[in-house]
């Protein structure tokens, strides 16, 4: 007897369930009542679900908000014990060494701190040497000398086919490979034609090829002279050259 008294409240005790009331002023149209109620539910998303799917299915119907007013999901009984927690094991014993804790570190004043060192490294650091990169001019040719590293690679990217100017062509072909050596230009110009020429009834040529040739840079960088580059000529021709000219940026 004992045993059975005990047990009855814990049997007698319900799950909580979920249901919602609602009030219909136009469902009497479809065939239903003014009110009712709907549930119970086993979950409240459960009931959530259904209060929606109603309001879904009555204004499918022709039953929208203003004719159909569900209330909000309620709760009803109590909810399970939870179950007992698992025993606590013995305490385990840690050694002093492991047991301290380490100091607290932020390291966002650390990323700060680094952050100012690079750019005071960069502006304390070696100067930047002249560059030459971008786009340069002579009186009828326009030119564009690119920088990699060491290397300076120079086309020819506009230039005059008539005195005035009028007809201009177009190329894009390399004058100059070669690097930049403080602020002189060390390289070659390439010819990719043979230069003919008659000299006191002799034929001369200058082969093709790609030939040394030299420039300077002004210190306010905006300026280059180019050296005359020497070409080879056959026995009894005149000495035969080529100069870029006087640059100058734009």
């Amino acid at each position: 007897m004992l045993a059975c008294a005990l047990l009855q409240p814990a049997g007698g005790r319900a799950a909580v369930t979920y249901s919602f009331d609602w009030t219909c002023s136009g469902c009497g149209k479809i065939g239903m009542g003014s009110n009712g109620r709907e549930g119970p539910f086993g979950s409240g998303s459960g009931c959530q679900l259904a209060r929606a799917s109603l309001s879904g299915s009555l204004s499918a119907r022709g039953c929208g908000p203003r004719c159909f007013n569900p209330q909000p999901c309620v709760s009803a009984g109590q909810p399970d014990e939870p179950p007992l927690p698992p025993a606590a094991s013995a305490p385990v014993r840690i050694q002093p060494d492991t047991a301290r804790t380490a100091p607290a570190f932020d390291p966002s004043p650390e990323r700060v701190r680094r952050a100012d060192d690079v750019m005071r490294g960069k502006e304390k650091g070696a100067p930047h040497g002249p560059d030459v990169s971008g786009s340069w001019r002579n009186s009828f040719s326009r030119y564009e000398a690119r920088s990699s590293k060491d290397a300076v690679e120079i086309v020819l990217v506009e230039t005059c086919r008539s005195p005035d100017c009028i007809r201009r062509e177009y190329p894009n072909r390399p004058v100059f490979r070669g690097r930049l050596e403080e602020r002189r230009l060390v390289g070659v110009v390439p010819i990719r034609n043979a230069i003919e020429s008659e000299q006191n009834g002799r034929h001369c040529s200058t082969p093709a090829g790609e030939f040394p040739v030299e420039g300077s840079l002004s210190d306010d960088g905006n300026t280059i002279v180019w050296r005359h580059a020497q070409l080879p000529v056959g026995e009894g021709c005149a000495p035969a050259s080529v100069s870029l000219g006087t640059w100058r940026r734009g």
